[in-house]
């Protein structure tokens, strides 16, 4: 039997994904079908809910991956699921639906995989006591960053000297310190509230040479823009990264544009390709790991698509 495997998202036709999946699942010897499903940023719950019924009620559908939608999904019908991981708990959200047997799971895999896109592109000893990280936005991608860091932390590892993230209104930033209060979040964070790009330049010019500035804003992706301006004062020697892979990317171009040497301006590629093969991992019960030939030869087949 072809199963089934479910992409919540705004404009799924336009995902690479599309091309990528067919290629995973002749790699991985599974016999299952991408089926994408288009929602508008906040739409009725109503419609969220019918899709979690839809995948629950059929046998061929074994889960799948939610983009945009991760919070409304899980408001909109919590109580279709079996049962929720901690992280889904925790933040109120789930980026992945999974089955066993008869049971309807959901799972948020956004703290795991954001962290791993911070590793593969800085390192996990990259943090010097002097570096900082800046979040441009405070919706789900940023709090899953900062609880992928908590933990990290627990086990040990360096952290930023600081996290400032910036909001354009102070509730999405209170939802934020709220939830570092209840886990016992350790970094020294800031949160700032930043209206205009003009006001996110300022965070951006305040940070230490050598910080990492980050788009976890949907802007350039599901909606036009950035978070900044064209014309960011990025520190020296910033790594600039942008957590979309595709749209318009405006944030990305801006900093490419600004043509200086000491910037390292990276897209949200390998964040991407960690996102799907986690999910994958999760829905069929298979072993990806992060680094090594399994994953090397998905994230090959990746990009040849």
């Amino acid at each position: 039997m072809t199963t089934t495997f479910a992409f919540f998202g705004v404009t799924t036709q336009s995902s690479a994904i599309r091309r990528i999946f067919p290629r995973w699942m002749a790699e991985l010897g599974i016999d299952s079908t991408l089926v994408g499903i288009d929602f508008p940023v906040d739409a009725p719950a109503a419609d969220y809910r019918g899709a979690v019924e839809r995948i629950k009620a059929d046998p061929r559908a074994v889960g799948g991956l939610i983009t945009t939608h991760k919070l409304n999904v899980l408001a909109a019908a919590e109580d279709l699921f079996d049962g929720l991981d901690e992280s889904a708990a925790l933040l109120k959200e789930t980026s992945c639906i999974h089955k066993d047997g008869t049971r309807l799971l959901g799972a948020a895999l956004d703290d795991r995989t954001s962290l791993m896109g911070l590793d593969a592109l800085v390192g996990a000893d990259f943090w010097n006591g002097q570096r900082e990280l800046v979040i441009l936005g405070a919706g789900g991608a940023s709090i899953a960053l900062t609880l992928g860091l908590h933990r990290a932390a627990q086990a040990g590892r360096p952290m930023p000297a600081r996290v400032v993230v910036t909001a354009r209104s102070h509730p999405r930033l209170q939802e934020m310190r709220e939830l570092h209060d209840r886990i016992g979040f350790t970094v020294p964070t800031d949160y700032v509230v930043a209206g205009t790009a003009e006001h996110a330049d300022r965070v951006i010019g305040e940070a230490a040479p050598g910080s990492v500035i980050v788009n976890a804003t949907g802007m350039g992706k599901d909606r036009p823009g950035s978070p900044a301006s064209a014309h960011a004062p990025y520190p020296p020697d910033a790594v600039v990264w942008d957590m979309n892979y595709r749209g318009e990317l405006a944030f990305l171009a801006d900093a490419r544009a600004q043509g200086r040497s000491d910037l390292r301006v990276v897209d949200g590629w390998d964040y991407f390709v960690y996102s799907w093969t986690k999910a994958v991992a999760v829905v069929y019960g298979v072993d990806i790991p992060a680094s090594g030939p399994v994953f090397e030869r998905l994230s090959e087949l990746a990009r040849t698509a």
